[in-house]
């Protein structure tokens, strides 16, 4: 009986240990810039480098964890070299370690602002993360096999850079992971086209705009008044492949777009903090052409509380290729830009509907006159005159 009990805890003591070495790694990322441009008059400065570690541990929350984490340096001067992973702690919001609960699928989100004149070398070391795991980065317009490539490069401008974990497939066709991950701000990593970011700094009393130009981005600009000091914020614009996974139902209407809107960190975009919020946004002619859609039903929706709610949404230009709309946003979310299917007529032919505009109508006043017998008034007086002439033959 001892020796089976023994067994027993060995074969325990080797689970508990197997299991420990594969729920904790890190994967340290060295950022570095370097003058994009020679420079023959003087010596280039030194190469500043900084270093991000993300990683997992079974002793790890969703949020900040102080003896896990650790945060980042300060914000630097504007047009500086800046890389950290967003935080949503009511005191710290910039992490240099950010480190994940054990889960199947893990996301990391990595702001990186590289600076004029020049280009950020990014180097990784994936040793310590297991071999069934792979290590996905997202730059928003490429994807980037972390395990089969060493380092990257980043010219300047300012990016919101995604690493995904998956549990590779078992042999058997099963996953051991759950579905692909989701990228920081929840959206499944698989689903996103394009991510976009811009930092603005919001300030008690001022209009904040931040305007967007990827490509493929419909969202021009998105403004708001802010109602608090409350330093850089980011925005940004995540245009979908699909429906977005955090809504359960596709809108009713023809979708042109699927996208997420998100500013600052989670619950900061309150009423608390801003104040008038407008989101101005393009449509494409071609599409509306090709799909018979109804200019004057075409309109944002957000997904908020299960269902998708039309937004009061206004034309306000166009150009030979597009439509320029904006429209009031009660919050941010996962939002559809939708039209209206054509009505059909007998012929097949397709005919846009367009809304009817009913224009103020004065009132017809009904005649003051009354109106008699034709002819009355002739013959009475005729008659009147007859017995006036016969009164006076009598007096005669």
């Amino acid at each position: 009986m001892s020796n089976i009990m023994r067994f027993v805890a060995l074969v325990l003591l080797s689970i508990f240990f197997i299991g420990s070495s594969c729920a904790e790694w890190n994967l340290p990322i060295y950022v570095t810039s370097l003058p994009s441009t020679d420079n023959d008059i003087s010596p280039p400065p030194p190469p500043a480098t900084y270093i991000c570690v993300l990683g997992v541990s079974i002793n790890a929350t969703d949020g900040f964890d102080k003896d896990l984490d650790v945060s980042a340096h300060p914000p630097p001067p504007a047009d500086a070299l800046d890389v950290y992973f967003p935080c949503s702690h009511e005191v710290v919001n910039r992490l240099a370690t950010d480190i994940k609960p054990d889960l199947k699928g893990v996301s990391w989100t990595m702001e990186l602002i590289v600076p004029s004149a020049y280009v950020v070398r990014m180097d990784w070391n994936v040793e310590a993360v297991p071999e069934d795991i792979p290590v996905i980065m997202n730059t928003g317009t490429s994807q980037i096999n972390m395990k089969s490539q060493d380092h990257t490069t980043f010219e300047t401008g300012t990016y919101s850079l995604k690493v995904i974990t998956q549990i590779a497939q078992n042999s058997n066709g099963g996953s051991s992971g759950g579905g692909g991950g989701s990228g920081g701000s929840g959206e499944a990593f698989e689903n996103i086209l394009i991510s976009e970011t811009e930092r603005e700094y919001v300030n008690k009393g001022s209009i904040v705009s931040y305007n967007f130009d990827f490509e493929g981005n419909i969202v021009q600009y998105l403004n708001f008044t802010g109602l608090k000091n409350s330093g850089k914020i980011a925005a940004k614009v995540e245009i979908l492949n699909n429906t977005s996974t955090l809504a359960d139902s596709a809108p009713s209407d023809i979708v042109y777009k699927n996208l997420n809107i998100w500013v600052g960190n989670l619950d900061w975009a309150t009423s608390d903090n801003i104040a008038n919020p407008i989101i101005n946004f393009k449509v494409e002619k071609s599409w509306i052409i090709d799909n018979k859609i109804s200019k004057s039903t075409i309109s944002l929706n957000r997904y908020s509380d299960g269902i998708w709610n039309p937004l009061e949404t206004y034309r306000i230009g166009e150009d030979a290729e597009y439509l320029y709309f904006e429209a009031k946003v009660p919050g941010f979310s996962p939002f559809a830009v939708t039209g209206k299917k054509v009505v059909g007529d007998s012929g097949g032919e397709g005919i846009i509907v367009e809304p009817t505009v009913t224009a103020d109508k004065k009132p017809v006043q009904a005649p003051t006159e009354k109106k008699g017998i034709p002819g009355f008034s002739l013959f009475a007086g005729v008659s009147v005159l007859l017995i006036v002439m016969q009164i006076l033959r009598k007096n005669n």
